[in-house]
């Protein structure tokens, strides 16, 4: 039989799709791949409970070997795999016309009769405005890429003053869909920061991993942290997330128009004293709005081509939701999933000069998104999680980022375990 050595799994919230990669070993010659015939391309699946009974079930297909090494008559093998969903894209093209559909009408239209997914009912959220385009014989999960960054939510909005060429454009637009172990989820990049997708697992703690600590207490701790990306500012800047200007010429009706966005909604004050209001990046598109039309009548403005609310809009909002990035290792958490939120209580490193006693460090602690949820499984029964979290620009430290709403958790710790946070002093 072939000898399991361990197991990575992965979900993001910016995948339409899930998966991993398997590490085997095996006999040189007459082994387990050989015997059965194995082609990397078979049905697979498993299952792992972690100390708090939570399971964790895969359901899939290998996708390829990646590696294979040979070492002391010793094959090792590294094996990716995908979801159903990312083998039954390959040949599941949209050839139709998809006309008046709200974005997430297409998208569960698309996962369910298209790639045989299964929906997340409870974290299918947000409504977007009904848009028009053909599938022009594109893959599903293509299709699905470009509803989320063409299709236009409630909160965006634009002005028409005629023949003027100066206009301004408001709020903010941008979907997210994505594939989770309990289904795919789907909503507004305004609501995933809000926190009305997904569960709330709170609270984690950086804490001794000491061996006569309860299991429940042991669960709770944070194993390692670092935050490789905290303001970026330039690199927002450059993509136009606070100042830009669309320059749309209508060749419909012959008229240019410059669509000015200047909205300090998603900046604190420090941001808009660095930025001085300036405008960061123009972007241009020619717009037709009656090339989906075949009536005598005119088509109703920004249907056809909704370019002017999503395109500067767009880039403030997918700009600004990850301006902080954070890696977290955990023990096993099979209960948390990509798009879910994350409460970190991390205690201060006071010196040995300080006059403080107790606390934590408001700067890092507080909620966070996870973006990305990572579970590593090895042959010897021990395991942990990893997760990529982020906050928006407006979501700095503890107190601004706990301005998410906060609903009911069913997922993770059923209650918060409260522990005592002892400051370090080297």
């Amino acid at each position: 039989m072939g000898l399991f050595v361990s197991l990575e799994y992965w979900e993001n919230i910016f995948t339409t799709g899930t998966g991993g990669s398997l590490t085997l070993y095996d006999t040189e010659g007459a082994g387990f791949i050989e015997k059965y015939g194995i082609e990397f391309i078979e049905k697979f699946e498993y299952s792992f409970t972690n100390a708090r009974g939570e399971e964790f079930n895969f359901k899939g297909v290998l996708n390829g070997l990646r590696n294979e090494s040979i070492k002391q008559q010793k094959k090792q093998y590294v094996i990716d795999y995908v979801s159903n969903e990312v083998r039954e894209n390959e040949s599941a093209f949209i050839r139709t016309a998809l006309k008046n559909k709200k974005p997430e009408e297409i998208c569960k239209t698309i996962i369910t009769d298209k790639l045989k997914g299964k929906i997340d009912e409870d974290n299918w959220k947000g409504e977007g405005l009904p848009m028009t385009f053909t599938g022009n014989t594109k893959r599903a999960c293509d299709v699905i890429a470009y509803v989320l960054k063409h299709g236009v939510t409630q909160e965006s909005s634009i002005t028409d003053n005629g023949v003027q060429k100066e206009e301004t454009s408001r709020g903010t637009t941008g979907f997210l869909c994505w594939q989770t172990l309990d289904g795919w989820r789907f909503s507004t990049v305004n609501e995933l920061l809000e926190g009305a997708v997904g569960e709330e697992h709170p609270e984690y703690y950086v804490q001794l991993q000491s061996k006569g600590l309860p299991m429940e207490k042991a669960m709770s701790g944070i194993i390692t942290l670092d935050f490789p990306m905290i303001g970026d500012l330039q690199s927002r800047m450059r993509s136009g997330a606070f100042n830009n200007v669309v320059v749309s010429f209508d060749m419909d009706k012959g008229l240019y128009k410059e669509y000015t966005y200047e909205d300090e909604s998603n900046m604190t004050y420090k941001q808009k004293e660095a930025t001085q209001g300036k405008v960061t990046r123009y972007m241009n598109k020619m717009l037709v709005n009656e090339r989906f039309n075949w009536e005598c009548s005119p088509a109703q403005p920004n249907t056809g081509d909704q370019s002017r609310q999503y395109l500067g809009q767009g880039a403030v909002r997918y700009n600004t939701f990850e301006d902080q990035v954070g890696n977290f290792t955990l023990p096993p958490q099979f209960l948390m999933r990509a798009g879910d939120r994350f409460e970190a209580k991390i205690g201060k490193v006071l010196g040995p000069d300080s006059e403080e006693t107790g606390g934590y460090d408001k700067k890092h602690s507080g909620t966070y998104v996870i973006k990305t949820v990572g579970h590593h499984l090895s042959l010897n029964g021990n395991g942990y999680t990893t997760i990529n979290t982020i906050r928006s620009t407006i979501q700095q430290d503890d107190d601004s980022s706990n301005k998410m709403s906060s609903t009911p958790s069913s997922g993770g710790n059923s209650s918060p375990v409260k522990l005592q946070v002892i400051p370090f002093k080297p």
